[in-house]
């Protein structure tokens, strides 16, 4: 058979991988099959795999809607993830809302409990800040020092015990009531990606496709992050 890369060179059998047989280049000496079951790559299906993530479609029905394998699906949001940087913006005096999203990887156990915690400004629902891991002072820290970069108005958080010497020394709102707008950002996440959902078989396997996953919802969703071009 010919070199389905160089075009040129003809091929030799090679090893196999399973059953199929492998054959190897003369001339480029790159190995290749004589058939695939997966077609090709386009880097034109990035849109779509982003679409698809962002209605909650799973690794394994993209593969069977794209027509690739789903080690690729997942290589490709992975990449996807790597092009994404954080927005820097340009306001001043506004009313932030901090809260944390339980899930799990791997199993249901607290040992395995991830926690996705996040913020939002109150008026224009863009997030601006999220860190994964668990609800410590150190990750909490994170989210609160790049609100408090913004000079905020009000800092709104849940009755968590870390908070009030974190937010100190910005005005500090715990009321039931004043965080309802990100507890609505909580359920549409929750809606929207499979890996999110309670009391389902949908779950995360690696940490790095859960923040994969929700970076890729919020940049489609234009909350949070921007492609680099």
């Amino acid at each position: 058979m010919n070199c389905l890369y160089c075009l040129a060179g003809s091929c030799i059998r090679k090893r196999k991988r399973g059953i199929r047989q492998r054959f190897k280049c003369r001339n480029c000496g790159k190995y290749q099959q004589e058939y695939y079951t997966y077609r090709l790559y386009r880097d034109e299906d990035d849109a779509r795999i982003r679409m698809l993530n962002a209605e909650g479609v799973g690794i394994l029905s993209m593969s069977r809607i794209l027509g690739y394998s789903a080690g690729t699906i997942q290589r490709r949001i992975l990449h996807l993830r790597s092009k994404l940087t954080k927005p820097v913006y340009n306001e001043n005096r506004q009313i932030y809302e901090l809260d944390e999203l339980c899930t799990f990887i791997g199993k249901n156990t607290p040992s395995n409990y991830c926690y996705i915690a996040y913020s939002i400004n109150r008026s224009s629902r863009a997030v601006i800040d999220i860190t994964f891991g668990s609800r410590s002072s150190e990750n909490l820290g994170r989210v609160i020092t790049t609100l408090k970069s913004y000079n905020p108005r009000k800092i709104v958080t849940d009755k968590l015990n870390v908070y009030p010497n974190l937010v100190q020394p910005c005005q500090h709102d715990t009321r039931k009531s004043a965080n309802n707008r990100i507890e609505r950002c909580n359920l549409t996440l929750r809606t929207h990606l499979k890996r999110l959902s309670r009391e389902t078989i949908c779950f995360s396997k690696s940490r790095k496709m859960l923040e994969a996953c929700v970076l890729l919802y919020l940049d489609y969703h234009y909350w949070c992050l921007k492609m680099k071009r």
